[in-house]
């Protein structure tokens, strides 16, 4: 009989031990979605809610593309306000979460100019907003 009691003990203790690494988890995803949603509204300011203020755009795998939340700003604004991009939308095709990176392999239509887009894009997500994300185009 006490061995019953020690088992439910240790099952509690284990699940609650697996809980944080799952929440934490779900935290990065939850903020690289928040990302995605606003970008496919169009939402300037949910999109930035995502990002650090020192975050910065890299074209994979060391090159700078924008430093710094006002320079992101400046850049989605410009493009959420362009009249041939209103039907821009990224899809996500498929996503990979490891800690504090989530990596999405995505499809972005209604670029203007472009059309549509294939990227890899590796976000790191640091005290629950994005810090770094890394575009292999």
């Amino acid at each position: 009989m006490p061995r019953r009691p020690l088992l439910l003990l240790f099952a509690v203790l284990c699940s609650a031990i697996a809980r944080p690494a799952a929440a934490q988890t779900a935290d990065e995803e939850r903020v690289v979605q928040a990302q995605v949603d606003a970008f496919n509204r169009h939402d300037v300011e949910g999109f930035m809610a995502a990002f650090t203020p020192d975050v910065i755009f890299w074209e994979y795998p060391a090159d700078t593309v924008f430093a710094g939340a006002a320079r992101v700003r400046q850049h989605y604004t410009e493009l959420f306000g362009d009249p041939d991009a209103k039907g821009l939308h990224a899809e996500v095709r498929q996503r990979i979460v490891k800690g504090r990176f989530v990596i999405d392999h995505e499809l972005v239509t209604g670029l203007p100019g472009e059309g549509s887009h294939v990227s890899v894009v590796i976000y790191e997500v640091a005290g629950g907003r994005i810090r770094n994300a890394w575009f292999m185009n």
